[in-house]
Parts: C-alpha cells; sequence; structure tokens
C-alpha cells in the first residue's frame, strides 16, 4: 500500500535509456560457384504430411497430369465410335460436358479373399476429396486381385485373370439424398506378375444397375467409361488383423453422360 505521508521519502527511478551495443561483425557465406550446385531444400514429414494432406492435394496438383486429353478422347471413341453400340458424332461442348473427373484421399486395408481365385481384397474409404459431378462427397471402393494372373478365363468365371472391383461415389449436397455413383473396376495385370502387388491403373465403367438419386439413368442415358489411378502408401506397421494397411490418393477421369433433369451438381435441384 502507497503511503501518502509527505515525510516518507519515496525511491527515484532512473528514466531508461538505450545503451551502445559494442560493434560486432556480420557473418558471411560463400555463394556457390554454380546454382545447380546449391543444396535442395529436403522436405520434413510435416511438410510432406502437408502436401499430401486433402487441402495440399487438391490445392497443388501432384505429379503428372490431372486431366489428361488421352484419356478423354479415349473415352468418346469407346462411347461413340465407330465400332460403339451408339456410333455418333458429340460436340467439343458435349464432351466438356459429360466429362467428369474427382480425387480422393484415404485410407486402406488389405484382408483375405472372399473366393478361391482372388489372392486378396482390398478396402478403401474416404471423406477428403471432391469431383465436379457433386458439391461435396465420400468414397468407397472395394478392389479384388486375381490369385494367378496367368489363369486362363473360362465361361464360369470369365475374370479369372483380372483385377475386379467396385468404387461407390456418395454425394452429400444440401436438400438431396440418395445419390450414389457406382462404377465397376476392371484390370488386367501382366502374366507373372506378383498377385499382393496392388492395382495403380484401373479402367471404369458407369454402372446402370447399381446407381441411385440423380445418377439414376433413364433410357438414352447409360453410358460412361474412364480411368482410375491409384497412389498407395504403405503403414510401417499395418493396422492389427490385417494383411496391410495405409494411405490411398484416387484420382478417376473419363465420361459420363448424365441427363440434366437432376442435377448432382446444383443444390437447390436433385
Amino acid at each position: 500500500m502507497r503511503s501518502n505521508d509527505p515525510r516518507v521519502r519515496r525511491p527515484r527511478f532512473r528514466r531508461p535509456v538505450p545503451e551502445r551495443l559494442e560493434p560486432r561483425a556480420l557473418m558471411a557465406l560463400a555463394a556457390p560457384a554454380h546454382p545447380a550446385e546449391s543444396p535442395q531444400p529436403s522436405r520434413s514429414a510435416g511438410q510432406q504430411a502437408h502436401i499430401e494432406s486433402p487441402n495440399g492435394l487438391l490445392g497443388k496438383r501432384p505429379p503428372g497430369p490431372f486431366l489428361n486429353p488421352k484419356v478423354i478422347q479415349q473415352s468418346a471413341n469407346l462411347l461413340y465410335g465407330p465400332t460403339s453400340a451408339t456410333p455418333m458424332t458429340p460436340t467439343p461442348r458435349e464432351v466438356k460436358r459429360q466429362t467428369i473427373t474427382g480425387r480422393w484421399i484415404g485410407q486402406y486395408t488389405i484382408g483375405p479373399p472372399r473366393f478361391s481365385d482372388r489372392a486378396s481384397t482390398i478396402h478403401a474409404w474416404s471423406k477428403a476429396g471432391g469431383s465436379n459431378a457433386f458439391l461435396k462427397g465420400t468414397l468407397d471402393l472395394a478392389l479384388f486381385p486375381p490369385a494367378d494372373p496367368a489363369a486362363t478365363p473360362t465361361p464360369g468365371d470369365p475374370y479369372a485373370n483380372q483385377v475386379t472391383g467396385v468404387v461407390a461415389l456418395f454425394s452429400q449436397n444440401l436438400l438431396q439424398t440418395g445419390g450414389m455413383l457406382v462404377l465397376d473396376l476392371n484390370a488386367t495385370p501382366s502374366p507373372g506378375s506378383n498377385p499382393r502387388q496392388l492395382p495403380t491403373h484401373l479402367s471404369w465403367t458407369y454402372d446402370t444397375s447399381a446407381s441411385g438419386g440423380p445418377f439414376t439413368t433413364p433410357a438414352g442415358f447409360t453410358q460412361g467409361t474412364g480411368t482410375l489411378e491409384i497412389r498407395w502408401h504403405p503403414d510401417a506397421h499395418p493396422l492389427p488383423g490385417t494383411l496391410g494397411s495405409g494411405t490411398m490418393i484416387v484420382t478417376f477421369q473419363g465420361l459420363y453422360n448424365y441427363n440434366q433433369i437432376a442435377s448432382g451438381v446444383s443444390k437447390f435441384y436433385s
């Protein structure tokens, strides 16, 4: 408590003043002889995780083209080429309307096979990603690699030597329920390849019988095809009870001839 008695001597405080610092020499670094000799900055674990995060992944494209014009042209030839079921020539505007792309980053696990002709069951899922087919959505994927890539297909087992699978894209737009775009997956591994090898490149076709909501296609809109690319990042220590686990990045593109009555993009009309 401060005393108000004038006889009490109060301590005097000096006004702060800056002090002079002693001189110091600045550190000098020798410039590299050539720009190519300068060391490249290494990415730390935190930086790598940021780049592979959903925001970094969708905002900054990973190495390689995201929308490949060759894939779009190949899909157009399969759907509307001279040897297709519906030979016709779509306009560039129509090709742009049907172009569908998407990318997700999520988790995957590897489990035992369901049938004897399969090597394993790969299940992947994600909530982080997006597509131009809807405003917001999730992904669920299942793959079934063959036990023998060199097996001979038979009428009872036409996919004995092929990777089969299915991917479902669930739209979560406002005022929209039941939206699900289902794509059938297929790939043929090279004979002699390891059955445990994770597939990285697959083809997809639109599943007319399983899709629902705005992706339920009426007569005349029953076509869709493209490619699916997967980048696998296995865990150093797989999850207990699995044959393997890790992070995957799924990128798909192609053509999908959806109708314009039910929109999977608009948040008001569905």
